[in-house]
This record gives C-alpha cells, structure tokens and sequence, in this order.
C-alpha cells in the first residue's frame, strides 16, 4: 500500500484515491447498488455528498435531524460504505436529484 502525503494532493487527486479505494471495497462486497436506496434516501445522500449539514439537509426537507441520521445510516449499511468521504465519491458520478416542490397551504381548495 503507498503512502500518500495528503496534505501536498490536491482535491481532484484525492477524490481519485478515494473512488478507487471505494471501487475496490465495493467489488469485494459486491455494493455500490444504488437501485436498492429509495427516492427519499438518495435525495439526502446527494445533499450530504455536496457538504450540507444534517441539520440544513432536515430544514430543506421539511423532516427531523433524526430522520436525516437514519436515511445516511440506510444509504451507508446498504452502499457497504463508513463514511461521508466515501459518499462523497460513490454519489459525485449520479444526475442530481430534482428537488421535492414545496406544498404551500394556501393551495390548497
């Protein structure tokens, strides 16, 4: 295994290292099987993967912070993943998810 100085890489050299080390975890346990996330699970994956936090992520969803905790925890167990890296670098190749338009109460008749 090569040891990289990681404060010398640059952040496309890194993501590189990542996928690749994410590619090979996924071979070996057979994951990276984004037709098992629901639509709910992949639309809170994206928005982690981009860098929001549960909290903004629970906001822009109109859910909990808990309820945002157990979709990561869904999406981590069933993609054979540990971190927010590494769902960083399985999601940075998938079309982005339309967001959920907002119902307003006063449309309603």
């Amino acid at each position: 295994m090569k040891h990289y100085p990681y404060r010398f890489l640059t952040m496309s050299k890194l993501l590189h290292l990542g996928h690749n080390a994410v590619e090979r975890r996924g071979r070996q346990r057979g994951s990276s099987n984004y037709s098992a996330l629901s639509p709910r699970e992949r639309e809170v994956m994206l928005h982690a993967a981009n860098g929001i936090a549960n909290r903004a992520i629970a906001r822009e969803l109109n859910v909990t912070e808990g309820t945002v905790k157990l979709h990561l925890h869904r999406v981590y167990q069933k993609l054979g993943i540990k971190s927010r890296f590494a769902l960083a670098v399985l999601a940075r190749n998938l079309p982005p998810v339309p967001s959920r338009k907002r119902r307003d109460p006063s449309d309603a008749v």
